[in-house]
């Protein structure tokens, strides 16, 4: 199964994901939650500051902390305030939101999820009438207070969600003429809304997302996406969704090439530098990894994410959604030994957005708790393996070694059916000098195969083929080039 090319940020699934999250709160709670809150809920934030207003719905009760679905109910309630024609609390939030560069615990801002609680119906799949409410809803909103920056960008990033509900998530071969039509049509309204406010006035962020957005459906050119991509990191360099949209915008599927995604990722990490580099480095893959098969995630520095990821706990605090991310990538990675632990921070707290199946969730598990501990003996041989072939103990003792392992070399390198690709074998020599292990790190060649089953007949038959080590249990790691040994024999 081939990953969808849709842009996602990693909070939800958005307009562009197959999978719609499923209802985390029925309007009804949600309803009587904001009552109960009312005018006497102040966001925490909001309080560290005098210049940040208090307002009525502070969201402070969503704590990504200790629950993966709080991103998506605080959207939902922020939905639920649009249908409740509240519009003077969300004008109210979005301004705090942006004024204090509130972000939830993991770093999501909370400006960016107000915008995502209002680009489309909320929550579950949206019927046409659906839709239509909620552009009418919009559009009162609009009539009351057509100056307001806050419902013109809502406004116009439901007009793309809209249009991508026109196009559908299938290829383009199967989209309608009429869906094509919607599409284009609906496109050009958000880019006519965004084009009226002027230039002076477009202090928003998410002003830039949504016209990234619409720039992704017009497939602009790369000079054109690369200009209002500058424009949008010179008002805010930390805003790691602007990121996040150019890097689906380089992927093969639009208008990039293999690899271009994280190279632009790694360039764009590298001039924020230092931690905060790593940190948008983890952010970038973190806004387009899924799982499915990916091979652009492949082209990713998995140290560097690493690096990411524990930087962005320590600045923003952990959260249940991107610890789901994390243990993604680490699966994706092979990394065992580091899904495991994030596994078990899950427990049973998966995001669907993130596995899109228990089943497969349940099944990366598993592996990470099965193989981790292996994964663990092999880095702690590799580490021994390594020290001991810098020491001085170890450079001596391959003077004698290497001769009488030759002799196994050379038996492999008459098998025709060798594969010549260099690998590292790691050998654990006894006391007495027979052979206690022997492994590699990766999927072994046919010649490592043809060794390490003549190494394996040697401890069978209780032989010892080599001098006794400097100590016993000895760990060592051969580097050995096949196509060296063929060419020496002849």
């Amino acid at each position: 199964m081939t990953c969808q090319s849709f842009w996602r940020s990693t909070e939800h699934a958005s307009i562009f994901q197959i999978f719609a999250a499923p209802i985390r709160i029925t309007a009804v709670v949600l309803f009587m939650l904001l009552l109960v809150r009312g005018a006497s809920a102040v966001a925490s934030d909001t309080k560290k500051s005098g210049t940040v207003p208090a307002c009525a719905f502070s969201g402070a009760e969503f704590d990504a902390a200790t629950d993966v679905h709080a991103l998506d109910e605080y959207r939902d309630a922020i939905a639920q305030l649009l249908k409740q024609e509240r519009f003077a609390d969300i004008e109210c939030v979005a301004n705090a939101a942006q004024a204090g560069k509130t972000r939830f615990a993991g770093g999501a801002w909370k400006l960016r999820n107000v915008f995502e609680g209002l680009d489309s119906p909320r929550p579950g799949h949206p019927t046409q009438d659906d839709w239509q409410q909620h552009m009418a809803l919009l559009e009162r909103w609009e009539k009351q207070d057509p100056r307001s920056l806050t419902v013109r960008i809502a406004l116009a990033e439901s007009y793309v969600s809209y249009a991508w509900d026109a196009r559908g998530t299938g290829v383009s071969d199967s989209v309608s003429d009429s869906g094509w039509k919607l599409f284009g049509e609906r496109i050009a309204q958000a880019r006519s809304i965004l084009d009226g406010i002027a230039a002076t006035d477009r202090k928003s962020p998410d002003w830039f997302v949504a016209m990234q957005l619409v720039a992704q459906g017009q497939s602009w050119d790369l000079p054109e996406e690369t200009a209002l991509f500058q424009q949008a990191v010179a008002l805010e360099p930390g805003y790691q969704y602007y990121y996040r949209v150019f890097a689906n915008y380089l992927l093969p599927q639009w208008h990039g090439e293999d690899g271009d995604a994280s190279r632009f990722a790694e360039e764009a990490a590298n001039r924020r530098g230092g931690d905060a580099g790593d940190l948008l480095y983890f952010q970038i893959a973190e806004g387009n990894i899924c799982a499915c098969e990916d091979p652009e995630f492949t082209h990713f520095s998995w140290p560097r994410l690493q690096k990411g990821f524990a930087v962005l706990e320590k600045q923003y605090g952990p959260s249940l959604l991107v610890v789901n991310s994390f243990a993604l990538m680490a699966s994706k990675s092979g990394d065992w030994i580091a899904a495991d632990p994030a596994f078990k921070r899950i427990g049973d707290n998966w995001d669907k957005d993130v596995w899109r199946t228990e089943a497969w969730f349940k099944s990366n598990r598993s592996i990470a708790a099965q193989v981790a501990p292996s994964q663990l003996r092999a880095r702690a041989f590799r580490q021994k393996a390594e020290a001991n072939m810098k020491s001085p103990d170890g450079q001596a003792y391959r003077v004698n070694f290497d001769p009488k392992f030759a002799a196994y070399e050379r038996s492999c390198s008459n098998d025709k059916n060798a594969d010549p690709s260099k690998f590292d074998l790691l050998v654990q020599v006894g006391a007495n000098g027979s052979v206690e292990e022997s492994h590699t790190e990766k999927q072994p060649t046919a010649f490592a195969r043809c060794i390490m089953r003549a190494l394996y007949a040697s401890y069978v038959g209780k032989e010892t083929p080599f001098p006794p080590p400097p100590k016993g249990s000895y760990e060592m790691i051969l580097e050995i080039d096949p196509a060296t040994l063929n060419a020496t024999a002849k």
